[in-house]
């Protein structure tokens, strides 16, 4: 078989005087693909849209989900038809089904189409009749009106059509996963040294940053995670001067920061700054803040910059990072947080993102359990918000202390309500900030468990709990 397209085994139409079925029904499979257009929902959905065109036919619907890197799954509703595709990235491959009515439709037109743009090496075909016209009895239009025809209701059909296009962009990287419809239209995309970087326009949630088919942040949703991160910290430390934030290229946490008029110090490092160039272009309500001189932005390695940060360097450490995969991982790692803690003052605050123990259960048992073995029991606090764009909904920061600073204790909570309403946030408030620090009994249990586990890890045992 030939890379270049699908042959052509159809019967001779010209010779076809009667109309033998309903409809043909081919299925095509695809090998060999490029894997990256595989994982291309918006790509995917482009195509099928080119090959319904060139059926000649009427697009009634489009609906998309797109599931990066695994592979998306496409169907096109036509007029009396239809066009579908499921990829796979990992076997190169993608399933085809296309349906038309009548004689008088060509498909192989539309299926060279998606072979070539796909890159496929080579493909198998198989081609059934659907509603053969001898074993059916005669159209009966009884009760549809004199003027009713098989042509007249092609007609109407034509006539209301009004082509919804249905995109959904799948987070898939655990056990649980998010849906979020979107337009399809992909505002920016990069492959830096480091991800694949996105922005997408989602219908309920404004503009996207996404990052290896991973949300990061949404513009009607970032509230909670960038004030939480910045606010409950900074509004209980005796007396913040210099802050560090490791990660956070979207801007939202140094915005967060920057509202803070006392801080004599704001350093931000982040590694990637194809990430900051996207939120600028397309995120400017959260990457606002790039140009403010208080704020000392290095493109580079944070993990780099904190083993050779001087100690007592710093009162407050933010690690605005992403999930323990990809380029995040190593910035949960009990080496990074020794570093940190050496780099902490003596009242110093380090806050991390910590998981969710709705949707990452496991995840959030052992980060926890590294904090402990570094700051101690007694000096770890979890506290959570609430976002609809993260798997679970439910996720946490860690907020660890090396001296006497305490989250709870230390709250001002005529300040934290001045603060909070200068400032306009939409999230965090004295109730908010408190409300946080309470879990429900399911959350408190795995707390008890990352307790015990750094306890067991610190005596050099191996003690494996996941499995209560």
């Amino acid at each position: 078989m030939e890379a270049s397209g699908v042959k052509n085994p159809q019967p001779n139409l010209e010779q076809s005087h009667k109309q033998e079925a309903l409809g043909r029904l081919i299925l095509v499979e695809f090998h060999g693909c490029d894997k990256e257009k595989l994982m291309d929902g918006t790509f995917v959905e482009e195509i099928m849209l080119d090959a319904a065109k060139k059926v000649d036919t009427t697009v009634v619907n489009c609906i998309t989900h797109s599931s990066y890197p695994f592979g998306c799954t496409c169907v096109v509703a036509l007029q009396e038809s239809h066009l579908s595709i499921r990829t796979w990235s990992c076997y190169r491959y993608a399933a085809v089904d296309l349906y038309i009515c009548g004689d008088g439709v060509e498909p192989w037109d539309a299926l060279n189409h998606i072979s070539k743009q796909l890159s496929s090496l080579n493909y198998s075909t198989v081609e059934f009749k659907r509603g053969m016209l001898s074993l059916l009895p005669p159209p009966d239009y009884t009760g549809l009106g004199d003027s009713v025809t098989e042509e007249t209701l092609k007609q109407e059909i034509v006539a209301k059509s009004n082509y919804k296009r249905d995109f959904w962009l799948n987070e898939l990287s655990g056990p649980v996963g998010t849906s979020v419809r979107i337009t399809g239209n992909v505002l920016y995309r990069k492959i830096s040294p480091f991800q694949r970087i996105e922005v997408f326009e989602s219908k309920q949630f404004g503009k996207m940053l996404v990052n290896d088919g991973i949300i990061m942040c949404a513009e009607a949703t970032e509230h909670s995670y960038h004030e939480m991160i910045a606010h409950v910290p900074l509004l209980t430390h005796p007396d913040p001067k210099r802050v560090l934030i490791i990660g956070g290229g979207d801007g939202g946490t140094a915005r967060e920061v920057l509202r803070h008029e006392q801080l004599e110090r704001i350093v931000q490092v982040e590694i990637d700054a194809a990430v900051i160039e996207a939120c600028k272009l397309h995120l400017p309500s959260l990457a606002c803040s790039y140009d403010n001189p208080r704020l000392e932005l290095i493109i580079g390695d944070g993990i780099k910059y904190v083993k050779e940060a001087s100690d007592e360097s710093f009162d407050i450490i933010l690690v605005d990072s992403t999930d323990p995969i990809g380029p995040g991982a190593i910035l949960f790692t009990d080496e990074f947080y020794e570093h940190c803690y050496r780099v902490l003052t003596k009242d110093g605050v380090l806050v991390t993102q910590s998981e969710s123990p709705s949707s990452a259960s496991e995840q959030f048992v052992e980060i926890y359990s590294r904090y402990i073995k570094v700051f101690g029991k007694e000096k770890v606090s979890c506290f959570k918000y609430y976002t609809p764009t993260y798997p679970g909904e439910y996720f946490t920061f860690s907020y660890c202390s090396k001296g006497r600073t305490q989250p709870l204790n230390n709250l001002d909570k005529e300040k934290s309500e001045a603060f909070s309403a200068i400032h306009g946030l939409q999230y965090y408030d004295e109730e908010t900030h408190e409300a946080a620090f309470v879990h429900p009994k399911y959350v408190k249990e795995m707390i008890k468990e990352a307790e015990e586990r750094a306890i067991a890890e610190k005596r050099g045992e191996s003690k494996d709990l996941s499995a209560k």
